[in-house]
């Protein structure tokens, strides 16, 4: 794929045509298959591919929307092989705008990511001699627009629907890197290269995991059976960071218009928005998610044909267990426990490869006929009450294409192509399922610090204190990043998740988690001589806020400000450790 056929994609063209090539095979995208006329669409491409010398076999992978074509020495070029393709989609449908299914192996998502990382980090340097050299700066306000459309759910939705949400991303990095270059802002811009940094490396552990499955996975890659694209009982319900960016685009106006008639400056309004913006929600659920993504590619050989899933861990509160897959049951009953006392409903199928285990499941449905049907319907019964419902199967399609997250187990026969998540292992899987309670706890943290950074924020927009007001919500965007990466390593690392008959009983078990998880929701920077200096909490942040407030309304002086500060965070820090010991054994 050409630079020129990104740029224009970016920008809202056509997008271009996905494709992967190595060990002798091309993975090239088919648009149309989940259309009506898909078996005629796939019908005309088979023979049109089949056709052309050089080419040994192909197959078509309909879950995936791709033609998996084996070629020799005299293998056609990419160029021809995506021409005749083309042809032969036009001679059934006419072409339409789609937006198509990017895989690990793609190139288009790692290359729309390194240009975002490069742009920031070329901006980060530009702003950075700017300021040091005391260049001419555009006002901070400037960046409001730019940061709004960024923020806001619903024109980022709209911008979405023309761009595509990877697209969308880059565009909005890149405009985001330049207005804050032209601000002269590195702290925001030093912010930014983290997170993208942290993206980048996500999707490239994502390529290499499909460089590793590619040569298991091309040897069932047919799928010769249009997939069934289920509607949602219901839609999807919004978790903290959803609901928290909702209430934020609602109050970004009024607070602009607020600050804006009060002081008869357009600036100040404008810094309102960006004060509003909850960048500490997104980068705390963002830094959690791609962390986890990356360990689990690289340390467990997961294969994130979806990696979107990983940012609905956070509201999961149901999972459909394919009982195939809980054998042997004796080690895995104490994460089945875990789960359900993490307050995750466990559903399954009557079978005697339970044995004991039924008695560590919630609910347990008729098999029927067929165990992938009994389970879809497990999975829309679940949806149509308004949960979140993940599902772990092997050869179930129809419950996996169903599943808000899927996680599919890889054995020796067909890949479970419809799952998000490809596992080779089952412990992997509940490794993942046992990630929910620390994705909870980031999204749950960084909702609480964006609320204090704005808070924090807002106070020192409306006060004479020497501070453009945007600071506060810079730091949280940083302390969101931190939250989430430690919260990921964390449950990477925890040994609840380990299946071993010599883990610790399911009672101790869960406190470990729980202990980590509290422990992973502090944080401190490293200082060069050594030692740490601890960042407030979101509960001191916004004490910390109130205090300011006092000052500003010189209702205390400083000097006993800084004291009252001081003592406070000292004795919430110690109190912290005996309210999670108390927590964990209640």
């Amino acid at each position: 794929m050409s630079a020129r056929d990104m740029a224009r994609e970016f920008l809202g063209g056509a997008p271009s045509r996905r494709y992967w090539c190595g060990f002798d095979r091309i993975w090239m995208e088919v648009r149309g298959l989940d259309a009506p006329e898909g078996p005629q669409v796939g019908t005309a491409v088979l023979a049109a591919v089949r056709a052309l010398p050089g080419v040994t076999a192909a197959d078509l992978n309909y879950a995936l929307s791709r033609i998996v074509v084996a070629v020799d020495d005299e293998a056609p070029s990419l160029t021809q092989l995506c021409d005749t393709v083309c042809s032969a989609e036009n001679s059934v449908r006419a072409p339409e705008h789609e937006r198509p299914l990017d895989l690990p192996g793609d190139d288009v998502v790692l290359a729309g990511r390194i240009a975002a990382l490069a742009t920031t980090g070329v901006g980060f340097g530009v702003s950075l001699a700017a300021a040091a050299l005391r260049l001419p700066q555009l006002p901070p306000a400037v960046a409001a627009a730019v940061i709004s459309a960024d923020y806001q759910p619903r024109i980022r939705r709209l911008v979405e629907r023309q761009l595509g949400p990877e697209a969308t991303d880059v565009v909005l990095a890149t405009a985001g890197a330049a207005i804050l270059t032209l601000t002269q802002n590195p702290v925001s811009l030093a912010v930014s290269v983290l997170i993208r940094a942290t993206l980048t490396t996500e999707t490239w552990s994502a390529r290499q995991a499909w460089h590793r499955h590619e040569p298991a996975l091309a040897q069932h890659a047919g799928d010769d059976h249009p997939p069934e694209h289920p509607h949602r009982p219901r839609s999807l319900p919004v978790g903290p960071v959803e609901r928290h960016a909702d209430r934020s685009a609602l109050a970004a106006p009024a607070a602009a218009a607020v600050a804006g008639a009060a002081t008869g400056e357009a600036g100040l309004a404008g810094t309102a928005l960006i004060v509003a913006a909850p960048a500490a929600a997104r980068t705390a659920r963002e830094s959690f998610a791609a962390t986890l993504g990356r360990g689990l590619a690289d340390r467990h050989a997961v294969l994130p044909l979806r990696p979107p899933a990983l940012r609905r861990l956070d509201r999961v509160d149901a999972v459909v267990i394919d009982p195939q897959v809980l054998t042997p049951v004796v080690p895995d009953a104490h994460v089945l426990d875990y789960i359900r006392r993490a307050g995750i409903r466990t559903i399954s199928l009557r079978s005697p490869a339970l044995g004991d285990g039924q008695n560590n499941v919630d609910e347990l449905h008729e098999p029927a006929d067929a165990p992938d049907t009994a389970l879809h319907d497990a999975v829309e019964q679940l949806q149509s009450r308004g949960a979140i419902v993940a599902v772990i199967a092997a050869h179930a399609p129809h419950a996996l294409a169903a599943a808000d997250v899927g996680i599919g187990v890889v054995d020796d026969q067909e890949p479970p192509w419809y799952a998000d998540l490809l596992v080779d292992d089952p412990s992997t899987a509940w490794r993942i399922l046992c990630a929910v309670p620390a994705a909870r706890a980031a999204s749950r943290r960084g909702v609480e610090l964006a609320t204090g950074s704005s808070l924090l924020g807002a106070v020192l927009l409306l006060t004479s204190i020497p501070f453009q007001g945007t600071e506060p919500v810079t730091g949280g965007a940083a302390a969101g990043l931190w939250i989430g990466h430690r919260l990921a390593r964390r449950t990477l690392d925890d040994p609840l998740a380990e299946h071993d008959r010599n883990r610790p009983h399911p009672d101790d078990a869960h406190r470990t988690l729980r202990d980590q998880v509290h422990r992973a929701e502090r944080f401190a920077l490293a200082l060069p001589r050594g030692g740490q200096l601890p960042i407030p909490t979101p509960e001191q942040t916004a004490y910390l806020a109130a205090l300011t407030l006092l000052v500003a309304l010189q209702i205390i002086d400083w000097p006993v400000a800084l004291v009252i500060a001081a003592g406070y965070v000292v004795t919430t820090d110690r109190r912290r450790p005996e309210r999670a010991l108390a927590q964990s054994a209640a």
